[in-house]
């Protein structure tokens, strides 16, 4: 998301009429996914943009000999911190009312993360199996800004460094454009990691370089070959609708489980320098993109952007779920509405006249101000003591459960070099297998060797295809081999089955027993809470009043883990398979067990629907009573 100051020689409103389509997309796809489930394209479309607009400004520096690194980042400070130190500072304010501690923390860090233009970082270190929902981050999107501020970290100077020396330009961007993009593609094909492929820096450069390299290639075309351009006219309108047309394909077609950004990322990019290499005079750019509703949107895409994803987040963390439509409308109104106050209030009065060396002192030092602020949030757990406030005045007990969970110390064990002969359980499945293992090591660990052979986020199903975790299959191939070469005692089956075609259990089954192994238990679905179990008893509490925090509760749970328990039980009891039934040990007709003490460690699960170690053992102590 980058702003650059109009030129009234070269400025093109159809640029920032671009700029308003692909914010539309974003705000679009993130308020309402279902109807626009590849909207997120908007932001290649603000990254090609950004390349060409930046670039275009520092070549017509070096040709005139008025390129300077320090007024450059000048530039950029008066550009990008006016709003991002607002929109920083109001999330911090609302999540000091509004927050838990463990909540407020995650804010703190993404707020150093956002003012040190790490997000991505932060954000990919983040990534794994038990990280928080997407919803829960209120400045997830701060992501993509980290990505183009670290580009032009080192592009100027690269530029510059290129015309001291006479370099190629062209040759020189499409080489650092391929390197990039084979970056990306090596990562899609060779680790599999969708967290490296969307958040680290050497996969998206190249989106930013097309942009650049348009951006060189426009600055070189004489005037005669601009003449000679315009006689094509009906050529360039085309250009443009196609352009278009692959935006609108890539918004439809697109989905959150694409390998992203991968090949699927060359239909907006691609699309988007068609659009802009048409030129101002085609149709489309002309009449619908110059439209002047069109162009406002435009020029208040970057507080919008800023704007509208911390509103949505924070709306769906204090309902405890996803607002309803009309909220989301609202809600997004009133992003608008704080978007123009913020161009027009805040960021025209900084980029008002020339650099004032005041003026960038200070955005520079609020930025860092809030940046250690929200460090210190993060360091210090949250700032628990805002709990005391009146409105977070909260049962002794419901405090001591939202202290810090700490998980007990995973026990690994080298199957092959273990020479004990006493008999083995394998647990295998993703890391709803993994939190039973202490339950198992607890109950069996004196009779039995268990090991986990689980990998998080592959369930037990053979040939299952995981757009964003290739290695399942081939993981899950040579636990089938493991399990043949050491016959185990036992292999349990588990899996957040919510999260896949479950009924495909059913090719393990049929594999195993292929290879005349028939001693298999399936562990059931677990409770899954809405966000954090946690989470589900403080808004309980808010909704009741009542201090006696529930053993049991039905308040904040999904039913989807539910609906697949008698289903994936049938099918266990049709292949003459042992089943083992969480609902049954946990849950009855009042809910599910919430607690079975008054501390962290007691709670059921840890976030939405991992046990901690007591649930585990209390579950699988239960287990094979309950058949």
């Amino acid at each position: 998301m980058t702003i650059i100051s109009r030129n009234p020689h070269s400025y093109r409103a159809d640029i920032d009429g671009l700029r308003a389509i692909a914010i539309i997309l974003v705000v679009i796809f993130h308020a309402f996914p279902k109807k626009l489930g590849g909207g997120f394209i908007g932001v290649d479309v603000f990254f090609v943009i950004s390349g060409f607009l930046i670039t275009s400004i520092l070549v017509i520096k070096l040709r005139n000999n008025q390129f300077s690194l320090i007024d450059f980042y000048c530039h950029r400070i008066r550009r990008i911190f006016p709003a991002l130190i607002v929109v920083l500072a109001a999330s911090f304010l609302f999540g000091w009312f509004n927050l838990l501690a463990d909540e407020y923390k995650q804010l703190g860090k993404h707020i150093g993360g956002g003012a040190s233009f790490s997000s991505n970082f932060i954000l990919w270190n983040e990534s794994g199996y038990f990280d928080a929902a997407s919803i829960s981050k209120p400045l997830l999107h701060l992501w993509s800004l980290a990505i183009e501020e670290q580009f032009y970290l080192l592009w100027p100077i690269l530029l510059w460094m290129c015309w001291r020396f006479n370099l190629n330009l062209v040759a020189v961007f499409f080489l650092m454009l391929g390197c990039s993009f084979l970056a990306n593609i090596y990562t899609l094909h060779h680790s599999g990691d969708s967290a490296s492929l969307f958040y680290l820096p050497q996969n998206r450069f190249w989106e930013l370089m097309i942009g650049s390299l348009l951006a060189c290639k426009s600055q070189y075309i004489s005037k005669s070959k601009e003449f000679e351009l315009t006689l094509h006219s009906k050529w360039l309108d085309a250009q443009s609708m196609i352009g278009f047309s692959l935006l609108v394909f890539g918004a439809f077609f697109i989905s959150e489980r694409s390998m992203y950004p991968g090949y699927w990322a060359l239909i907006p990019t691609i699309g988007t320098v068609a659009i802009i290499s048409a030129g101002s005079n085609a149709w489309l750019n002309r009449i619908c993109l110059a439209h002047p509703a069109v162009v406002w949107v435009g020029l208040i895409s970057f507080p919008l952007y800023l704007w509208h994803w911390p509103i949505l987040s924070f709306l769906h963390i204090i309902s405890g779920q996803e607002p309803s439509d009309v909220i989301k409308l609202i809600a997004l109104m009133t992003s608008v509405v704080l978007a123009a106050c913020t161009y027009y209030f805040v960021e025209k009065f900084f980029r008002r006249g020339p650099i004032n060396k005041i003026k960038i002192l200070t955005l520079a030092f609020f930025l860092v101000a809030i940046g250690f602020i929200g460090c210190n949030t993060y360091v210090r757990d949250g700032l628990t003591f805002r709990l005391n406030q009146i409105q977070f005045r909260l049962p002794q007990t419901l405090q001591k459960l939202g202290g810090k969970y700490v998980k007990p110390p995973e026990i690994i064990r080298d199957i092959d070099e273990i020479q004990n002969k006493a008999p083995r359980i394998y647990i295998w499945g993703d890391s709803y297998a993994e939190h039973l293992v202490d339950g198992y090591e607890k109950v069996f660990g004196e009779k039995y060797q268990v090991f986990n052979i689980s990998s998080r986020g592959c369930p037990p199903i053979m040939n299952i295809e995981i757009p964003w975790l290739q290695k399942c299959a081939e993981g899950n191939k040579e636990q089938i081999e493991r399990i043949k070469r050491d016959r185990p005692e036992r292999v349990v089956l588990a899996a957040n089955w919510t999260d896949y075609d479950w009924k495909k259990i059913q090719s393990s089954i049929d594999e195993l027993k292929k290879n005349g192994y028939h001693k298999i238990d399936i562990v059931g679905p677990a409770p899954q809470w809405k966000e954090s179990l946690y989470k589900q008893l403080y808004l309980h509490y808010l909704d009741t009043k009542d201090e006696n925090i529930p053993y049991r509760m039905q308040f904040g749970l999904k039913l989807n883990f539910l609906e697949i328990e008698p289903q994936l039980k049938a099918l266990a009891i049709k292949n003459g398979v042992n089943y083992l039934s969480i609902v049954y040990v946990l849950c009855n007709d009042s809910g599910c067990i919430t607690r079975f003490g008054d501390e962290p460690d007691s709670l059921e699960s840890f976030d939405g629907g991992h046990f901690t170690a007591m649930t585990s053992i209390y579950v699988v102590s239960r287990f094979y009573k309950a058949k």
